[in-house]
């Protein structure tokens, strides 16, 4: 399995600013919506998202949380909601994961 600072390298160096990313779910695949790489800092994505007035800011501890029980949730033995109670960023985390696996 990919570490965590290989993900995150990976993310740091091939996730450009200005991609879209299709919002996407385990349990539901593609929901229609999309969001955009606005940054790409160090300890951060930022994320401009439609349905959001702000610009999302997502830690990258958030995400190391996240791909810490990633395989779990992709098997289903971690819920959507279960992933909501360890980031309130699970939406912008999940899709950016998994556009992560299929680049």
């Amino acid at each position: 399995m990919t570490t965590f600072d290989i993900l995150w390298s990976h993310l740091q160096t091939n996730l450009k600013v200005g991609t879209t990313i299709k919002n996407w779910t385990d349990f539901h695949g593609y929901l229609g919506d999309t969001m955009k790489v606005t940054a790409i800092r160090g300890d951060s994505i930022e994320i401009d998202s439609p349905s959001t007035k702000n610009l999302q800011v997502v830690p990258k501890d958030d995400f190391e949380k996240v791909w810490s029980i990633w395989a779990d949730y992709k098997s289903q033995k971690v819920s959507r909601e279960q992933l909501r109670d360890v980031t309130r960023f699970s939406k912008y985390i999940i899709s950016i994961l998994h556009w992560y696996e299929n680049d």
